[in-house]
């Protein structure tokens, strides 16, 4: 494999600083850091584009805070300059690094996605009886810096581009969930855990686990096949396959890149039973949705209810978050479970109601 060189300029280039920028921006153009930026956009690109070619950039600190949905999960927010410097070196290296990918690697990559994975594990389902669900305990806080950092060098000779992408990896040490694993506390390679919430976290994670799809796909020369993130699927006609794959499986994982796999997620399933996997049950001829997916919108809907009814959201806001919920909704076979839910709201005289009712008669 050709490694990859002579990038570096072209990740700290002006032009791709600005589309960083303009990147970073979507969906934040209003908040104070994004503004602040943009209203100087010209003077801190002009500063940002120094500190990286002088090599005097650090990364600063994280906003950390939690989000409850679907579980509990601590999120880090870089600011909004290191968002930029996250879409400079993302926005370049992905690209090239994702041609070396597997086909059936679905997360965080252009056209692929969520339905798209469950299509592909629909139809492995329907050509084998048995499904191995495999899962990676606590998988971001548990990636080890010092292997992401020589996986990241078996692809990349760029030595200017290694330090950024270092400079990145190592802006974790500071986080209370990052720790410590070897003698040397001192040394930031051993550290294990990534910041979720950085775009660059999602690339790293995705190309960690790639060592995973090699190995399975190369090495045991499993056919049936996908991984979505640490979510992934293993199909055969032999159960007792699956359970050898399983135990070869966690023995490199504890091995090679130092994980572990889910105990209680990571088991094996018959068809007949379905498979749950991305928010859906799986079915040979139909799927639908799995029940917390189900719970959560309720409760969601509950929210809305109390916050329209109160002048906190606009009409429009909860009709673009039902028809997004409606459109996801609509990859499993749910149309008599959207009808009890909206004419359930009608039922009960929810103040959102009526908006719920037009969008079953369109």
């Amino acid at each position: 494999m050709m490694k990859i060189n002579n990038i570096y300029s072209e990740i700290i280039s002006k032009e791709n600083l600005y589309h960083s920028a303009y990147m970073a921006s979507r969906g934040r153009r209003y908040r104070d850091s994004t503004a602040n930026f943009n209203f100087f956009l010209e003077e801190e690109i002009d500063r940002l584009h120094k500190e990286l070619l002088t090599k005097t950039y650090r990364h600063g600190k994280y906003r950390l805070f939690k989000i409850y949905d679907p579980k509990e999960r601590s999120i880090a927010a870089a600011p909004f300059k290191d968002r930029v410097v996250h879409h400079a070196v993302h926005d370049v290296i992905e690209p090239i690094i994702d041609k070396t990918f597997i086909y059936d690697s679905y997360a965080c990559r252009k056209d692929k996605g969520t339905h798209k994975a469950v299509d592909r594990a629909q139809g492995f389902l329907r050509a084998n009886k048995f499904c191995f669900h495999g899962d990676i305990k606590q998988y971001f806080p548990s990636i080890n810096h010092r292997i992401v950092k020589r996986i990241l060098r078996i692809r990349i000779e760029d030595q200017d581009a290694l330090w950024l992408l270092d400079e990145i990896i190592d802006s974790a040490v500071s986080l209370p969930g990052c720790l410590q694993v070897g003698k040397e506390a001192a040394d930031s390679d051993n550290r294990i855990g990534l910041p979720i919430g950085n775009l660059t976290s999602q690339f790293f994670a995705n190309l960690y686990l790639n060592e995973l799809d090699y190995f399975i796909k190369f090495d045991l020369r499993i056919r049936y096949y996908l991984r979505y993130m640490d979510d992934f699927l293993i199909f055969s006609n032999e159960k007792i396959i699956l359970v050898e794959v399983k135990e070869r499986i966690s023995k490199f994982l504890n091995v090679s890149l130092e994980l572990r796999l889910h105990k209680d997620k990571s088991q094996i399933y018959s068809r007949s039973d379905g498979i749950k996997f991305l928010g859906f049950r799986l079915f040979p001829e139909y799927r639908r949705l799995a029940s917390d997916n189900v719970r959560r919108f309720k409760k969601q809907l509950n929210r809305f209810d109390c916050l329209f009814a109160n002048g906190k959201i606009t009409k429009a806001a909860v009709r673009d978050s039902l028809c997004c919920w409606v459109a996801h909704s609509k990859y499993a076979n749910t149309a008599t479970l959207r009808r009890n839910i909206f004419k359930g709201l009608v039922k009960k005289k929810s103040s959102i109601g009526y908006l719920a009712l037009n969008l079953l008669t369109n």
